[in-house]
């Protein structure tokens, strides 16, 4: 049989420049919902876990910081009933409210942690701390704080979030310093922030890190150094930054980058790798950050 050439395309397709933005947007798209999906199950879960350690009694006290929550085959997530309370001791829910209701309560959680999976993992993964394996599967411990203070309500478009301006706020990155610093609200990846520093905020910043460094091991801490030097009578600074982590690998020429100030003077130390969250006026994180409008 003779293959005879097409007198014609088999079917149309959109122009190429038009696909390529519906397909940009859908991921957008999608990866937004994703995250708004993730951002709403974590504060579910601290909900659900007051509820049964306070009977349902929304106003009643109970002493819970952090919850462990297993990754199942699927990758997505189940509560096992053991939380920490604020001081660090290690609980049950079976020690709190007995076997049967500990058992009921974790069936019923489990139904809400089953979403924070690898879909929604840019937006559970940043409230949890890694445990050592549990049974063989890897283990997590969710800050319950921290997935409270979380908004629920659906992230206005950038477009409506104060245009290019820069609002001022206190921002943190590990639960303990904070600073201030001049955000860009249009400016956030998963709700994370990219905090502009003046100088001063840097200097602290600097020594915060290199203190952390001694005391954890340059492993886990980048550290932040300010130079200064003189060159031909002029005054120089010079803002580093060194992931000690990278030096030994094949991100080594990546490990030591200097940080160029903006126009105004200030220095973007971190960026969104930081994964820095602007706080409240009673230092709850929002993320991500909505500005109070003026």
């Amino acid at each position: 049989m003779t293959n005879q050439p097409p007198s014609r395309p088999a079917y149309q397709l959109p122009d190429s420049h038009a696909l390529g933005a519906a397909v940009t947007k859908a991921l957008d798209d999608a990866r937004q919902a994703n995250g708004q999906l993730g951002r709403v199950i974590a504060v579910v879960t601290a909900a659900a876990v007051r509820d049964v350690l306070t009977g349902h009694q929304p106003d009643a006290l109970f002493d819970a910081a952090r919850l462990e929550l297993v990754e199942g085959e699927d990758g997505s997530l189940f509560p096992t009933g053991r939380y920490w309370a604020q001081a660090g001791e290690e609980r049950t829910f079976t020690e709190a409210v007995g076997l049967t209701e500990a058992g009921n309560a974790v069936h019923d959680m489990s139904g809400w942690t089953a979403c924070l999976d690898d879909a929604t993992r840019h937006a559970w993964r940043p409230l949890c701390e890694e445990l050592p394996d549990h049974d063989g599967r890897p283990a997590y411990s969710l800050d319950l704080a921290r997935a409270a203070a979380l908004t629920i309500d659906e992230p206005a478009p950038a477009e409506a979030a104060g245009g290019n301006g820069m609002v001022e706020v206190l921002v943190c990155s590990n639960d303990r310093q904070h600073y201030p610093a001049l955000v860009d609200p249009v400016d956030q990846h998963d709700g994370y922030v990219r905090p502009w520093f003046d100088l001063a905020t840097v200097r602290r910043i600097a020594a915060d890190t290199r203190r952390d460094a001694r005391q954890h091991g340059h492993g886990s801490i980048d550290t932040v150094h300010v130079l200064t030097g003189k060159v031909n009578r002029t005054r120089h600074k010079v803002v580093l930054a060194i992931c000690w982590m990278w030096l030994g690998g094949d991100k080594r020429q990546q490990a030591v980058e200097v940080l160029h100030p903006n126009e105004d003077g200030r220095y973007a130390v971190g960026g969104h790798d930081w994964c820095w969250y602007a706080l409240d006026d009673d230092l709850n994180p929002q993320i991500p950050f909505q500005p109070t409008p003026r």
